[in-house]
């Protein structure tokens, strides 16, 4: 990865979050402009990856959601915390988010540790995380009552594992998870559900997903669902390619993301 243009992509795509906030604040027009932003940006990077350009893309991806945590963050923290933890918070929040462009930083074990516990912090993973514990738990309910009770099979929870490194927690089977299509394992965040049909936890891969939620946000991480399972990208959809990178046993054409 060329982290120099990556990085001049990310001041760049920070500076213009900033220039919104100050304009228009970060409102629900602000949001939704950025959504739009991030969808143009996901596809330019995704037709250039291993490009420079496609390193600016990539830059330009973090540096976004790291101006958004930041801007998101200030907003949120200051209310619960008052103006001087607040700003503090937000500044080590969008800070931390933004070392994601750097290849050294974001493939150091120890970064990506913090990385994926982090999102609990980063209000721009807060959707995608809060809807992974949202699916935790009607497994978990759904197993309780219709399983236990009604000895339903189809929403038996096989197992619970965890990567305690970048704190996905994984379950194997429930109703969440066997509704996936191609039965194998999706992400939500740091909560991961393996199909009952699938005899593999995916963990490296789906974990990748995680790191990819704190570096690019929630915004990014729909667009990557819809570009594997809707609009045709497979494996090969950009989001994929990169938390594929986190896989040590991979090889293809993988962006070198996390290793």
């Amino acid at each position: 990865m060329k982290s120099g243009i990556a990085t001049i992509g990310a001041v760049i795509a920070a500076g213009l979050i900033a220039g919104l906030y100050f304009l228009i604040g970060i409102g629900w027009l602000g949001l939704a402009i950025v959504a739009g932003v991030v969808l143009l940006s996901y596809i330019l990077a995704n037709v250039t990856a291993g490009s420079g350009f496609g390193e600016f893309m990539r830059g330009w991806l973090v540096g976004m959601n790291a101006g958004l945590n930041g801007f998101l963050g200030l907003l949120v923290y200051r209310f619960l915390f008052g103006a001087d933890v607040g700003l503090i918070i937000a500044i080590v929040v969008s800070l931390f988010n933004f070392l994601a462009v750097l290849a050294p930083v974001s493939q150091n074990g120890v970064y990506q540790g913090l990385l994926g516990w982090f999102n609990w912090f980063m209000p721009m993973s807060w959707l995608i995380a809060g809807l992974g514990l949202l699916f935790f738990v009607t497994n978990v309910l759904t197993y309780l009552i219709f399983h236990l009770i009604f000895r339903i099979e189809y929403v038996r929870i096989l197992d619970l594992d965890a990567d305690w490194k970048t704190g996905t927690f994984f379950m194997h089977g429930g109703l969440i998870s066997n509704l996936n299509p191609i039965d194998t394992a999706f992400n939500m965040g740091n909560f991961a559900f393996v199909d009952r049909a699938s005899h593999h936890w995916h963990i490296e891969h789906e974990a990748g997903h995680t790191l990819n939620l704190g570096a690019f946000g929630s915004f990014f991480h729909l667009i990557g669902a819809i570009d594997e399972n809707i609009t045709g990208g497979g494996t090969d959809a950009y989001s994929e390619r990169l938390a594929e990178s986190d896989n040590s046993g991979s090889s293809g054409r993988n962006i070198p993301m996390w290793a």
